[in-house]
């Protein structure tokens, strides 16, 4: 029985594929600018930026990730980092922090993203004294967030993540899951698309295999 605001469905299997949601830094000015220039993802919108200041905001191997993508393609980026160092891998910072592209400020938040039609400037916070950096881009890259806390009856990893096999199958029976919400490595869309059919072929099978 799936329930929702619209109503509640009865099924024999039920495939979860609700993904995941951004992690945001809820300050001024990020709701006004995305899409103008703040932006979630390096991979889908990196090259929009070549030849620009930008700025990463964080300090994980997200954040890694996403410099050492965009050293290929913006003139400068200023790797904006809350804590005192970075966290991700040790090969990944070793890149980033080699590079003269790249300016590491660790112990600093960013209190808002600036701009008039698209980004400008964000300002950064570090104790009581804040610091306008000028940037033409913003790259959120703090995590994501699994949309799985809807349902409590499958095994989750640490991050909130679905656990499935490579059937695609929860810890549940005729319960089966999908996409960015599982622990399948590598968030993008062509790998959820094929998990996606791969979920859908199992629950055929399951059903075509069991007696109801």
């Amino acid at each position: 029985m799936v329930v929702t605001d619209k109503g509640e469905y009865e099924a024999r299997t039920v495939i979860i594929a609700s993904g995941k949601r951004t992690r945001e830094l809820n300050v001024p000015g990020e709701q006004e600018f995305k899409n103008r220039g703040l932006t979630y993802c390096a991979t889908c919108d990196g090259p929009l930026f070549a030849d620009k200041n930008v700025a990463v905001i964080g300090g994980g191997n997200s954040a890694l990730d996403a410099t050492l993508q965009l050293i290929k393609i913006a003139k400068h980026i200023h790797l904006i980092n809350i804590v005192s160092g970075l966290t991700g891998d040790p090969i990944m910072r070793e890149q980033v922090e080699a590079s003269d592209r790249v300016s590491i400020i660790n112990n600093v938040k960013v209190s808002a993203v600036l701009g008039n039609k698209f980004v400008n400037a964000i300002k950064i916070k570090k104790e009581d004294r804040e610091e306008t950096i000028d940037v033409e881009g913003v790259f959120v890259e703090i995590g994501l967030i699994p949309n799985s806390d809807f349902i409590k009856d499958v095994e989750k990893n640490e991050l909130g993540e679905i656990k499935v096999s490579l059937r695609n199958e929860t810890t549940q029976p005729a319960i089966f899951a999908a996409g960015d919400v599982t622990d399948v490595p590598e968030k993008q869309i062509i790998i959820a698309a094929g998990e996606g059919s791969k979920a859908c072929l199992s629950a055929f099978r399951y059903l075509a295999t069991h007696r109801f």
